[in-house]
């Protein structure tokens, strides 16, 4: 009886085709495209705004072509404060794709900041060539109505987006008294960056209160301590750093200024994008996957600058300088905010999280770096893959280990809170069962 229901309906819906069995390759284009545009340039984007940005984005594709999946859920129905989006007219005809590419467009012109003339004519351009492509088969009001749609989203997406209280200045903040184990900025004394970032909205009602646990021991300088271990750990490492451990630093530091480093988000789309082509994810499964990593990212950049900022933490170098070696320097310079929890860590493990709840715990190559001629790390599963981004910063010097291994364990966690936002009605349906 089921079979022959479902049989029925089939026969009397005369909806365009649902979108996972549409091509994802125009979005994959468009991502590996945009960090093409913005690698080169200078200065180079700001690493927090531009996670927040294509947080925002990734939602806006899924809105772009959701309506194309039977029984699929708007974010708007899960998340926090998200108003409703534009409908799609399902009496008509559309191109799924072709609604993605421009809203990709259109995004990305609103959302990255510091784009030149030469840099919005090629978008223009990329989703001109998408658009003739489409043209080739597909009627030209279908073509229209989809493009109308996606740049429907991208608005909508967008106003809402200038709304969420971020604020990376630290205009009117008042620093704590200084205690013992406090922080105090790093050479070469960068200002303070982010003590407001806890306030933004987040995507997730929960994480309007989330914070990290309590460092697990007190602050001492007892050399029979944790504490002086843990540093002291830091400090052993630094002294006698190997050249895989300083090229696993610079790999995920994603540093060397205009036309040498790759802005981290960009490192992290690299991943994603290439995770989800090996998966030979369709449109709907990588639109809901790019979704959730970027909700993952974002709520995980608030949850982290809050526990910085309320644990005020100082960094490794500063401890070491003053209590075991004041000649010592770490390997790479030290980000201008408090060591506890990590800012790196709280960016990869939850989307990683996401990447492992989607398509397993599967080997992965990183190629970020293929532009460079820098050979692909290789990594036999993503969860090794994120050992590595986090045993980096201790190697760089940047952040204590107990550090990084509690904010895998937080962005796991949150990673988790993300993968099982249900979005469609079916289980069959689900990108996680792909």
């Amino acid at each position: 009886m089921l079979i022959g229901l479902l049989f029925g309906c089939r026969k009397r819906d005369d909806r365009p085709p649902r979108s996972p069995e549409e091509s994802a390759d125009v979005v994959y284009a468009w991502y590996k495209f945009i960090a093409n545009v913005q690698r080169p340039a200078n200065p180079q984007p700001v690493v927090i705004l531009n996670f927040r940005n294509f947080a925002f984005i990734g939602v806006g594709l899924y809105e772009s072509v959701r309506p194309g999946s039977k029984g699929a859920a708007s974010l708007s129905t899960r998340l926090y404060q998200m108003p409703s989006m534009p409908q799609a007219d399902m009496s008509q005809r559309y191109l799924w794709s072709a609604s993605a590419n421009a809203a990709l467009a259109s995004m990305f012109k609103l959302f990255l900041v510091g784009l030149t003339d030469a840099n919005k004519a090629s978008i223009d351009s990329l989703e001109n060539v998408n658009y003739n492509r489409f043209k080739a088969s597909t009627p030209d009001d279908v073509l229209a109505r989809s493009q109308a749609f996606g740049r429907s989203i991208a608005a909508a997406i967008y106003n809402w987006s200038t709304t969420d209280n971020f604020n990376l200045s630290s205009v009117g903040y008042v620093a704590p008294p200084v205690t013992p184990g406090s922080w105090v900025p790093t050479p070469p004394a960068f200002a303070t960056v982010g003590p407001f970032l806890k306030d933004s909205r987040p995507f997730l009602e929960n994480t309007l209160t989330a914070i990290a646990p309590p460092i697990p021991f007190p602050y001492s300088e007892d050399t029979s301590s944790h504490f002086y271990k843990e540093a002291k750990n830091v400090y052993d490492i630094g002294k006698n750093l190997t050249d895989q451990q300083k090229a696993i630093a610079n790999w995920w530091a994603d540093a060397g200024g205009a036309g040498l480093g790759i802005p981290a988000p960009y490192h992290a789309l690299s991943i994603i994008t290439w995770v989800q082509e090996k998966q030979r994810a369709k449109l709907w499964q990588a639109a809901e996957v790019y979704a959730k990593t970027g909700i993952a990212i974002k709520d995980g950049n608030i949850i982290t600058f809050r526990s910085k900022y309320h644990y005020n933490l100082l960094r490794p170098v500063a401890y070491i300088q003053r209590l075991i070696d004041s000649a010592w320097v770490s390997y790479l310079p030290n980000p201008p905010y408090p060591d506890y929890t990590s800012g790196l860590v709280g960016f990869y493990a939850p989307f990683i999280q996401v990447l492992i709840r989607a398509y397993g715990d599967i080997p992965v190559t990183d190629n970020a770096y293929d532009w460079r001629g820098l050979t692909p790390r290789q990594y036999s599963s993503l969860s090794v893959l994120l050992k590595e981004a986090a045993d980096s910063r201790v190697y760089a010097g940047i952040h204590y280990q107990f550090t990084q291994d509690i904010s895998v364990t937080i962005g796991k966690e949150l990673g988790n809170e993300v993968a099982d936002i249900r979005l469609v009605s079916s289980k069959s349906e689900s990108a996680w069962d792909y």
